[in-house]
């Protein structure tokens, strides 16, 4: 099998039989349940960062005893997250072609085709659930997204979204993500058939990555139909350029804004490991993206159902094709919330001796 890296979704192409999907935050269980089982890891290309290593839905998937062979063309990085077997420093295309050379017309042969057997049965397996998968749970003692779906029943989870924009999401896009909860959700639902199609901010977490990103893309690629993807509290930080992209020398584009009013990763932590004692993550409900967009001068939908959405999304990448237009959807979500940043580095919080709730004032305004 072959998985990818997290948000390097587009590094194998989706459809090949191998394929099983991204590593790590969100990714593919698919992917996860294969490579804990592997005796050999041959790492192209990739420093194993933690989100693509760290345990996903409770799975602590990497195989600690498997012979580890990474390739990289920064020597830095061979060895830097994860113990190696045997360490390559060198481009990984000429790295790949060379160890294929040297392998033998029958190499692999033995017990192919139950391996290949294996990989089929858990995709299609995965790929079941995944779709079946419409809420987020809440840890054990936490109840965040039981009262967040009860108290706006009507609303779309985020994963409701992400199987709408996949209904409607050309196979040859270019798309970007930018950081926290909504996009993350996301992570295992788009493949792709070409590199450089999935533009991600990593491990760098620069909020309002997602707009500006698509933008330099479809400079790059005036042809090709691009998305971007945004939560409205990430989107916040760069939507000034709502007042440039519409002028006449700017190439349209088409982004999509996750709209709970909230900032959700910063959330999740407190609702965790504070108690749902959150402070600053509230965003104003009164304000309308889609209403921004319209007094910039260009196209703003607001849509609330997976239909509204696929149909939208539709309509505003043929608008971009074929009249170039700029469109801005904004999609009205419940307030669930994701699985955690770096679930491994949080912790609940030490009490401080001599400190009581009792002892805090209210503040005066």
């Amino acid at each position: 099998p072959v998985c990818c890296g997290y948000q390097h979704n587009d590094a194998f192409p989706g459809s090949h039989p191998l394929s099983v999907g991204p590593l790590g935050y969100n990714g593919s269980k698919a992917a996860m349940e294969l490579i804990s089982k592997a005796d050999v890891v041959l790492a192209l290309g990739t420093r194993l960062n933690p989100f693509s290593t760290l345990p996903g839905y409770g799975i602590d998937y990497w195989p600690t005893s498997a012979k580890i062979i990474q390739v990289d063309i920064n020597p830095d990085r061979i060895g830097l997250t994860k113990p190696v077997t045997v360490g390559i420093i060198g481009d990984a295309k000429k790295v790949a072609d060379g160890i294929l050379s040297r392998l033998s017309k029958t190499a692999g042969d033995a017990g192919r085709e139950a391996r290949k057997n294996t990989i089929s049965q858990t995709k299609s397996a995965w790929a079941q659930e995944l779709t079946s998968m419409d809420h987020e749970d809440d840890d054990p003692g936490t109840s965040w997204n039981e009262r967040a779906r009860d108290r706006e029943p009507a609303k779309m989870s985020p994963r409701m979204a992400w199987r709408a924009i996949q209904s409607a999401l050309p196979k040859n896009a270019i798309i970007s993500s930018d950081i926290g909860n909504n996009c993350a959700i996301g992570n295992a639902y788009p493949t792709f058939e070409e590199g450089r199609k999935y533009l991600a901010p990593g491990l760098f977490g620069p909020c309002g990555y997602g707009f500006p990103a698509i933008c330099g893309a479809k400079i790059g690629a005036p042809d090709v139909p691009v998305v971007g993807f945004a939560g409205d509290g990430a989107f916040g930080i760069s939507m000034n350029e709502m007042v440039s992209v519409g002028r006449d020398e700017w190439p349209a584009i088409t982004m999509v804004i996750f709209r709970n009013y909230q900032w959700g990763a910063e959330k999740r932590n407190t609702t965790l490991w504070y108690d749902d004692n959150f402070v600053g993550t509230e965003l104003d409900v009164d304000v309308s993206y889609a209403g921004i967009a319209q007094a910039c001068g260009l196209i703003g939908v607001q849509v609330t159902t997976m239909e509204e959405l696929t149909s939208a999304l539709n309509v505003a990448v043929k608008s971009q094709m074929d009249d170039g237009k700029t469109t801005f959807i904004e999609i009205l979500l419940n307030q669930e919330l994701g699985e955690p940043f770096r679930r491994d580095a949080m912790k609940k919080p030490v009490s401080v001796a001599g400190i009581s709730a009792a002892d805090m004032r209210p503040q005066k305004v």
